[in-house]
């Protein structure tokens, strides 16, 4: 007997009619046999957590695992939280200029690495093609935007070193909006997170709400003229806890608000009462496709970033997910949707829509 989401999910994929109504998943199909669907990951810090930088071969992990297309998120706010019993919490508090000097660090040190393992970083909608027909592309991220408080002219300047995703908010208060892992002090979204979404827009750079309050969502919502992503967690039906990683969780209302106007969301690998491994983390794959519709739901693994409790350790576990939900029965379309095409279409809505 087929599971209640596995069901809907075949139907939809029966019954969706992408193609006509997506040129770009059409092209997709044809791009690639059924064996080789590209992967995109929404969020991943692949060992960008080691001493002294990351050892390892990139590129030939994102070749082997046909992942073509990897958000490497540098985490802004690193200096100044910790990981406890409890969950990520703030240590200490940045003075100003702090940030923004830590994430120039971070971001020369990540051209340093790409460049000397000739591997490219995602610049325009031409590279989404590329990965499409199998050039690796990572897309440089960054969690947490407090470093705009020591400048919105930042976000300009990081955008021409090569940021294409930013995150608002993350694990420190910061002076753009709230986030859920602390109770609310701004009620919301401030007259600087609302610029820096602004800002995002006009150099086309995709905006991402994951650790925000529902009240910053909605405002982001209100301010974006273009889709935007919650890239990493998992849809719940429960409100705020306010204790982790519970609060972490995206209710499933403000999943279909972000979907509804076009964005998506993505699966986080943080291991659950309800995701134990490989196969029930392609069940909550199938949860939120039933939820907000395949074109909706893609990778955010969050590797590395979960440490201890990932139930995913390499870029090749990605793969053995496709491999499982086609196993299941999944259409190709809705494959090739969930675990390339709907990150690829929100990143090239946000970089065509770029003003000048």
């Amino acid at each position: 007997m087929h599971s209640p989401g596995r069901r809907l999910l075949l139907k939809s994929a029966g019954a969706l009619a992408l193609a006509a109504a997506w040129p770009s998943l059409s092209r997709a199909a044809t791009d690639f046999p059924a064996v080789n669907i590209p992967i995109a990951d929404s969020h991943s810090h692949l060992g960008l957590h080691d001493t002294g930088g990351y050892k390892g071969a990139l590129k030939e992990e994102m070749q082997a695992a046909g992942v073509m297309l990897l958000a490497w998120t540098i985490v802004s706010d690193s200096r100044w939280i910790v990981r406890t019993n409890r969950g990520i919490v703030q240590r200490s508090t940045p003075a100003r200029g702090d940030q923004s000097r830590y994430v120039r660090q971070k971001l020369a040190d990540m051209k340093k690495y790409l460049a000397a393992h000739d591997l490219a970083h995602l610049e325009n909608p031409a590279d989404l093609d590329a990965a499409r027909s199998g050039k690796p592309q990572v897309v440089i991220a960054m969690e947490g935007a407090g470093f705009a408080e020591d400048g919105l002219e930042l976000i300009d300047q990081f955008h021409v070193a090569g940021l294409r995703h930013l995150q608002l908010v993350h694990y420190v208060r910061n002076g753009m909006g709230d986030f859920q892992t602390e109770r609310p002090e701004h009620n919301g979204m401030t007259p600087l997170g609302v610029d820096v979404v602004r800002a995002c827009n006009r150099l086309g750079i995709l905006v991402d709400l994951a650790h925000a309050t529902n009240a910053v969502i909605d405002r982001a919502l209100e301010v974006s003229s273009v889709p935007v992503i919650w890239s990493h967690s998992e849809i719940s039906r429960t409100q705020y806890t306010w204790v982790q990683p519970q609060s972490r969780l995206l209710h499933i209302d403000y999943a279909r608000k972000i979907a509804q106007r076009g964005g998506a969301v993505g699966l986080w690998s943080l291991r659950s009462s309800r995701m134990t491994g490989l196969p029930a983390y392609a069940d909550g794959l199938m949860r939120m496709i039933d939820t907000v519709g395949p074109e909706h739901v893609m990778f955010g693994t969050d590797l590395d970033g979960v440490g201890q409790n990932g139930l995913m350790k390499e870029l090749g576990d990605l793969r053995a997910i496709v491999d499982l939900l086609r196993k299941r029965g999944v259409d190709d379309k809705v494959l090739r949707a969930v675990c390339f095409e709907n990150y690829a279409r929100c990143l090239r809505g946000a970089m065509e829509a770029r003003q000048g």
